[in-house]
């Protein structure tokens, strides 16, 4: 274990401190649960300026082996990738070799066409409408983990896809399916490997000496961490054997990420023009925003501006914050899946920009209350129009309450508020609009509760066949559920939601009826994929 204070540069909020080990005690308390040599553990560093100020490692590397972790074991930084492939585009496109406007068919030729034009800018920030290939592959039977993906994988599943999750431009939906897409159009357009082009023109200008891709899971990486999965019994390894990346994959270490962010941030790589392209914010075909940039984050942190991005692949856990006002970069990585890196993230930023929020006193709002007649007639089960999952809202002692058993308020202004959603109700359904960017509006439509007998529920039964998950399941009655089968993988339970939907964790399905009333398919949404379709086999 590797400690490095260097304390000729103090934080601004930290100059009224008699030293430096003051913050590193309040950091080392915050990352004192992974701090056991017997158990998977967590690389921290933070710069400011450009100059590390603290780097520091707990917990083990290598259980089976006995390997702890110091300042130079490289882990894997799960969706913190994203912002080397969004980079890699930038540099493309600042070379006049392609840009973001661009159809993505142009580069891609085999990726279907759907009507409407995918641009290289939606890929980036995440509203192309492309189904999460992962997802889909998991419909399959073979999910993330359980097979080594390639990209040539990842291209396939997508291809294959014969409807979007919701029309080019017009939804933020986070789906590696664009990343995938990007480093493969970063190899055809630069005719080279996209690990080669990021080492050349990214990782060793930005002196990033322990960063690569992992294109091939197989090579040999020298003070690479093994990840692992904490259940409730024991800890399992949990190694990402794959080699497909840009959607994740980078191989790293804590130094290097915030090394990455004092180099893009101090308009080192390519100048300003790049770096407002990699700080631009998404924007719809409507001209409204999204805090998505150009895979980071754009938010804001105790009142401060935030650059930021979690990640996850396997066991590893990762968190890339940036705050600009500050200079300060706080990176944190981790090879055990028990690890919360954005709860971590915020515990230790606290430590340098304290909340200076005055909280009001003036009056907020209160529970919404009706005539038990009025609330009721509000009670029941709602489709989402997107998704085709159901939730159901209860009514109780004249409260209206959500899935989740918090209840419905009343704002001063009159509007009806629920985690952090207006509610608009109609006599068709409500409306839930997001406050905050882009203030999405979603639809959930009124529908009766399902009332099936396990006799009625036999209608349900069949083999249903998919083409876009290359896949065929049989669906079968079980007490008062159906069951979804898949062999050799064991059966999932389905309850009954509204009158045709059907849930299981994580998933829903709709099923579909011809003009005469017959079961035709279903709809499954599960993950960053919509209404993957299935048709009935005869």
């Amino acid at each position: 274990m590797k400690l490095l204070l260097l304390l000729g540069f103090f934080p601004l909020q930290l100059l009224a401190q008699s030293n430096f080990s003051d913050t590193a005690r309040q950091i080392e308390t915050v990352l004192k649960p992974w701090s056991n040599p017997n158990l998977p553990g967590v690389s921290v560093a933070i710069s400011r300026h450009g100059q590390l100020i603290y780097a520091q490692a707990f917990g083990s590397a290598d259980l089976e082996h006995d390997v702890l972790n110091d300042t130079a074991t490289i882990f894997e930084a799960g969706s913190v990738s994203k912002q080397f492939t969004a980079t890699a585009i930038l540099l493309l496109e600042l070379d006049g070799k392609l840009s973001q406007q661009d159809d993505v068919r142009k580069y891609i030729p085999e990726l279907p066409d759907y009507g409407s034009v995918i641009k290289i800018y939606d890929l980036i920030h995440h509203q192309s409408g492309l189904r999460d290939w992962g997802s889909v592959a998991e419909v399959e039977g073979w999910g993330r983990g359980s097979r080594a993906h390639t990209n040539a994988h990842a291209l396939q599943i997508i291809c294959r896809q014969t409807a979007l999750n919701n029309p080019p431009g017009t939804e933020y939906i986070y789906s590696n399916s664009n990343y995938n897409l990007m480093a493969i159009l970063v190899e055809r357009v630069a005719k080279t490997s996209f690990a080669q082009f990021c080492k050349d023109r990214i990782f060793i200008p930005a002196g990033m000496t322990h960063t690569s891709w992992r294109s091939d899971f197989r090579q040999v990486v020298k003070k690479r961490a093994i990840a692992y999965q904490q259940t409730p019994m024991a800890l399992k390894l949990s190694m990402p054997f794959e080699d497909a990346h840009g959607n994740g994959g980078l191989l790293t270490t804590a130094s290097d990420l915030v090394k990455w962010t004092a180099f893009m941030h101090g308009g080192k790589l390519g100048g300003q023009a790049l770096l407002d392209r990699q700080l631009e914010k998404g924007r719809f075909r409507n001209g409204i925003f999204h805090p998505y940039a150009a895979g980071l984050r754009l938010s804001t942190f105790n009142g401060r501006d935030q650059v930021t991005h979690s990640g996850a692949t396997a066991g590893y856990r990762a968190n890339l914050d940036y705050f600009p006002e500050m200079g300060l970069s706080i990176a944190l990585l981790s090879n055990t899946s028990g690890f919360s890196p954005v709860q971590i993230a915020e515990k230790i930023a606290s430590i340098f920009i304290p909340d200076q929020l005055k909280i009001s006193a003036a009056s907020g709002p209160v529970v919404y209350k009706a005539d038990p007649a009025a609330q009721k007639k509000l009670a029941g089960w709602y489709r989402d129009d997107r998704t085709d999952e159901g939730i159901f809202l209860q009514a109780s002692d004249s409260v209206l309450l959500m899935p989740n058993k918090k209840p419905v308020y009343v704002a001063t202004d009159g509007k009806l508020i629920a985690n952090g959603y207006q509610l608009l109700f109609k006599k068709s359904g409500f409306k839930r609009i997001d406050f905050g960017p882009p203030a999405d509006t979603l639809l959930f439509i009124k529908e009766p509760a399902a009332t099936w007998s396990p006799s009625e529920l036999k209608q349900f039964e069949g083999t249903y066949s998919s083409t876009d998950a290359n896949t065929s399941i049989q669906i079968k009655v079980s007490g008062n559920n159906l069951q979804y089968i898949q062999e050799p993988n064991a059966p999932v339970q389905y309850s009954a939601t509204y009158k045709n939907g059907f849930a299981a964790p994580g998933s829903s399905i709709r099923f579909v009826r011809d003009k005469k009333g017959t079961i035709a398919g279903f709809m499954l949404s599960v993950g960053r994929a919509r209404r993957i379709e299935f048709k009935r086999m005869n």
